[in-house]
């Protein structure tokens, strides 16, 4: 008789369980963990990296690295955010709309733009170098 008791609460799990639906695996945000970028008149370049945005210009009046705070996958490529209470930073990635940057003849993959904080919106070129003129 105790065996029975026992197994009761065991086999209304098990009937409760079975009436479940499978649950749903969740979804994989999608992230760029790694990705450079340049441009040039002014000089600037930036660096994701781990979750962390560093910017900086040839002039070095207004380098800063933040973190990431936001990273959205777009229909072109990509946007990602940065800010604090002093800094922010947009940038904003092309995927596949190739860019050459015009001081090195260097051709890359993706057509960048960046809106700086204290220094405005500024075009340039990133992710893969696809020709190298000095190469050849």
């Amino acid at each position: 008789m105790k065996r029975t008791m026992l197994a009761l609460p065991i086999l209304s799990l098990l009937l409760v369980s079975c009436g479940e639906e499978p649950k749903e695996t969740p979804t994989v945000e999608e992230r760029l963990t790694e990705y450079k970028a340049v441009g040039t008149e002014p000089g600037w370049s930036v660096e994701i990296k781990d979750d962390v945005i560093a910017y900086s210009s040839i002039e070095a009046t207004n380098d800063f690295s933040l973190p990431v705070a936001r990273m959205k996958k777009t229909e072109a490529g990509w946007e990602i955010k940065g800010f604090t209470d002093h800094d922010n930073i947009t940038v904003t990635i092309a995927l596949g709309k190739e860019c050459n940057d015009g001081m090195s003849d260097l051709k890359y993959a993706d057509t960048v733009n960046i809106a700086v904080s204290g220094s405005g919106h500024h075009d340039g070129c990133g992710g893969d170098i696809l020709s190298d003129p000095e190469a050849t």
